[in-house]
């Protein structure tokens, strides 16, 4: 009886450490993704396995860990599962049979094969669905969606209104200038006092005639000005398009990464409790104790600094569309959707043809050609006509007043606003070149961080990534079986969060780089 006491100790002391063990394994793939509760090792990421933005992914509420160890029942020989708190309780009853293969029968190969007997006695409550954590291609939550963003602030953004105001003031100075001269009222007395007489008196009526069509051409130059003010406008436009998107892709990759940091101290406070139940069994020395304590530090810290970052960025977001807050709530949309590459050539023939600062210019260039005209015909001296009807005093006699007066342009011909005009043409030509050339730079730059930023995304998803979780999935193995320690396992971790938290950042700048570009290049401008 004493050699079974002794036998069955040591079984439970076995069976203590298995069950510690097993417990550190279920912690530390609770949240990596590489491993579900009760269901096969994820597939690793790659680019074809990346799903739609718009596919929807069902998750279902991950479930509890339970201390468990595996007991023999004397009755039957089988096996049951018993709470680890219970074990000292237990009435542990051993068979006659060899100690060695009792231990393999019950000893699970893998954290699989024991979740998998764990499902098998009915203690999991509901069956989770696996969901990879580490694939880029994720769905998010409903939320603030980058189009409504864009559509708030393109209806009440102060600076497009402004623009806007701009361009009606334009419109106003349009009707303007083709106004004629109002007629002139005059009453005139002359001879007042001559022998005792009251005088002349008359009343007069007069109109300036504009001639040479100043007023057709003024208005042509106004007509320009508003093409240029509406230019205005759609850079304006253009110019708060692109500065939402750039800051909501930014916005979107630190939403990203405080969910990654939230899953690393969740799965950094598993490990540390786990490696307390394992250095309590004297299965691990206090160093790993020590370092699961370091890591559950920095990574509450990391959670800190990408919550505090991602309110910042969301308030960046709120004023570049011109709000003072934003809706509460989670951001609705994928940072890696549509980084394709695109070819130079095409690039650049779309924003020659759409770029509002080339029709800007070429508004500017029509102008002064149009001023250039108006500047001419302003030699031609305006006619101003005179009629009118008096009386005189003296003798009750009715009189007419008949008059025409025209300025000689001896001394004044215009001459520094035709040499002005001129001048403005040859300006407004060189900066359609200017603009031209200053959009060919900009292009390259831009095109530039954008490819370098879309390999080094396509790169890190579809090789290092897919390395890194192979590299964590073996750890975990070769740590299940005993023959790596908890400081390996935990630096194949952090490279693959590293990894993924690399990803994103990738993407962002991709995603950035492409909102310059589709913004027409208007945020890069001098």
């Amino acid at each position: 009886m004493e050699g079974d006491s002794v036998i069955a100790n040591d079984r439970t002391s076995t069976r203590r450490r298995r069950a510690n063990r097993l417990l550190l394994l279920a912690a530390l793939s609770f949240t990596s993704g590489c491993q579900s509760v009760g269901h096969r090792v994820a597939q690793t990421t790659s680019s074809k396995n990346v799903p739609a933005t718009n596919s929807p992914q069902v998750v279902e509420e991950p479930v509890p860990v339970r201390k468990v160890a595996f007991t023999d029942d004397g009755n039957d020989g089988g096996s049951k599962v018993a709470n680890l708190d219970e074990l000292d309780e237990l009435d542990v009853k051993l068979e006659n049979a060899d100690l060695d293969e009792a231990d393999a029968a019950n000893d699970p190969a893998s954290l699989r094969d024991a979740m998998a007997l764990d499902a098998a006695n009915e203690i999991t409550e509901t069956a989770p669905v696996i969901q990879d954590q580490y694939s880029f291609g994720f769905e998010q939550p409903i939320g603030l969606t980058l189009e409504s963003i864009e559509s708030m602030a393109l209806g009440s953004h102060p600076a497009i209104a402004e623009a806007r105001a701009r361009v009606e003031s334009t419109r106003g100075q349009y009707v303007q200038a083709g106004l004629p001269f109002n007629p002139v009222l005059q009453y005139q007395s002359d001879e007042i006092g001559n022998e005792d007489s009251t005088g002349l008196h008359s009343v007069q009526m007069s109109q300036q005639f504009v001639t040479a069509n100043k007023l057709g051409i003024a208005q042509q130059v106004q007509a320009r000005e508003i093409q240029k003010q509406q230019a205005a406008l759609r850079i304006a436009e253009l110019r708060v398009l692109t500065r939402i998107r750039a800051a909501f892709a930014t916005a979107i990759v630190s939403q990203r990464r405080a969910e990654i940091a939230d899953q690393i101290v969740e799965l950094a406070e598993k490990s540390l409790e786990s490696v307390n139940a394992l250095l309590e069994a004297e299965e691990v020395s206090k160093i790993a104790l020590l370092q699961a304590r370091v890591e559950a530090e920095q990574a509450r810290i990391t959670a800190e600094n990408a919550r505090t970052q991602l309110q910042a960025n969301l308030r960046t977001l709120a004023a570049a569309a011109g709000m003072q807050t934003l809706t509460p709530g989670p951001l609705s949309g994928n940072v890696g959707d549509d980084l394709t590459a695109a070819p130079w050539e095409s690039l650049l023939a779309e924003i020659s043809t759409n770029s509002p600062e080339l029709s800007r210019a070429g508004s500017e260039l029509e102008r002064a050609k149009w001023s250039l005209q108006l500047a001419c015909s302003q030699v031609t001296p305006n006619v101003t006509g005179t009629v009118g009807v008096g009386v005189d005093a003296a003798t009750d006699d009715t009189f007419a007043v008949i008059g025409v007066s025209v300025p000689l342009p001896i001394r004044n011909r215009n001459q520094g606003n035709i040499r002005s005009a001129r001048a403005d043409i040859a300006a407004a030509s060189a900066a359609i070149q200017n603009t031209q050339l200053s959009l060919e730079a900009r292009l390259a730059e831009a095109v530039g961080r954008y490819q370098v930023a879309l390999e080094r995304y396509t790169r890190l998803q579809d090789s290092v990534v897919p390395t890194s979780e192979e590299t964590y999935k073996l750890s975990l193995e070769a740590f299940d079986a005993g023959e790596t320690d908890f400081l390996q396992l935990l630096t194949a971790q952090r490279t693959l969060f590293t990894t993924q938290l690399n990803v994103l950042d990738a993407a962002g700048q991709a995603k950035q780089a492409a909102a310059e570009i589709e913004g027409l290049l208007v945020t890069l401008g001098q």
